[in-house]
């Protein structure tokens, strides 16, 4: 529950305000056992207020006339109510002078009051929240599960899985998306019942929001939703227990940050190969580099790049010269002649062909990943 004596300071400014606006009348505002934790009357705070303790523990307001100040130690003529938050009494509050002059004031004084609580109550609660949402994600992306940890954070968020479940890394894809919402998207998705509160999990990660599905969410079912638009969408295979949901968050951040591709889901054959690829790449970077170093000593930087855009649309038009000379909208011959001058700068002509399309397509993401590089630092060196 909330507690009101943590919330001293602005107590104080709230009676001060209000005071300012209504004459300069004297409030006080209570604790639970009745001591007065703010008040436009400074020397009156840390008194104990017997009326006030009447309120909280009869639960109804009180009227203290002058004949009655015998039976309230510490009080003074005035009204005093009770304070809510969520329906239970926090406090009380009070305002000087004779009752039937300040009730009304005092009621709206209340009104104000108990709304700010429960304003803050909320605030309080969805900070909390937030922090056992990021606590529970590092348990979860660890490399070694703690599981009676992760269980603990999960039961004070009211959350349980159903294995297997589905791990989704929703990303922003450039750094002016900053007008993407994490939290609306989520509203999204619950409005369209694709999150369930009691077996999937969320958390927001600096500028990404990971998903935990207790079921098969399909790629298609997010990409509806207007603030995916600008983002990339990243699906790991299913994770069968809490150290896959580790794996599986080590592969989506991994595809994030190695590929451009807007929506991945490993669940797709041909995706899954492309992973592959891209892994192999950067795993054996150094080898593949020195291919790419091989062919840069017989063509410059300009032509090596012709030259493998004529290979990568050769393979991709399975190897006809036709097909892939008309999606590049150059002549037969210029095609096949780029194709024969890149495969000879990098020595491996005479290789068969499956090892060729392999290595060739490994150039080519190191080549694509190079030059992203470069043009990133290009933009740090002009800042």
């Amino acid at each position: 529950m909330l507690d009101i004596r943590e919330l001293t300071s602005f107590c104080q400014e709230l009676v001060e305000a209000v005071s300012k606006l209504i004459g300069g009348k004297t409030i006080n505002i209570m604790d639970l056992d009745g001591v007065i934790i703010a008040s436009t009357d400074k020397s009156r705070i840390g008194n104990i207020h017997t009326g006030a303790r009447h309120v909280v523990s009869a639960g109804h307001d009180l009227a203290i006339t002058e004949n009655l100040l015998p039976n309230y130690p510490g009080a003074k003529v005035g009204y005093n109510m009770p304070l809510t938050f969520h329906g239970k009494i926090i406090g009380a509050i009070g305002m000087f002078g004779l009752p039937e002059q300040v009730r009304d004031l005092t009621k709206l004084l209340k009104i104000y009051a108990d709304k700010y609580f429960e304003l803050q109550g909320t605030m309080e609660a969805k900070l909390v929240d937030l922090s056992l949402r990021s606590k529970l994600f590092g348990l979860l992306t660890a490399e070694n599960a703690d599981i009676k940890n992760i269980e603990d954070v999960m039961e004070l968020l009211d959350v349980s899985f159903i294995f297997p479940v589905t791990f989704v890394r929703i990303s922003k894809r450039r750094t002016d998306s900053e007008n993407i919402h994490f939290d609306k998207l989520l509203s999204a998705m619950q409005s369209m019942k694709l999150l369930d509160s009691k077996h999937d999990f969320w958390s927001i990660e600096a500028d990404s929001l990971s998903i935990i599905f207790s079921s098969d969410i399909r790629i298609s079912d997010i990409m509806g939703i207007d603030e995916v638009a600008e983002c990339r969408v990243i699906k790991p295979l299913a994770a069968s227990d809490y150290v896959a949901i580790s794996k599986a968050s080590s592969a989506a951040l991994w595809i994030d940050r190695n590929m451009d591709d807007k929506f991945v889901d490993l669940a797709d054959r041909r995706t899954r190969l492309r992973y592959m690829l891209y892994q192999s790449a950067f795993s054996n970077g150094d080898i593949i580099d020195s291919f790419i170093c091989e062919m840069q000593r017989y063509l410059n930087d300009k032509n090596l790049m012709k030259c493998m855009a004529a290979v990568k649309s050769y393979y991709e038009n399975d190897m006809s010269v036709t097909a892939a000379s008309d999606a590049l909208k150059i002549h037969k011959n210029t095609l096949q002649a780029r194709v024969k001058r890149a495969l000879e700068a990098a020595g491996i002509e005479d290789y068969p062909i499956s090892e060729k399309i392999y290595l060739m397509n490994l150039i080519q993401i190191r080549l694509e990943s190079n030059m992203k590089k470069c043009d990133k630092d290009k933009v740090i060196f002009r800042k």
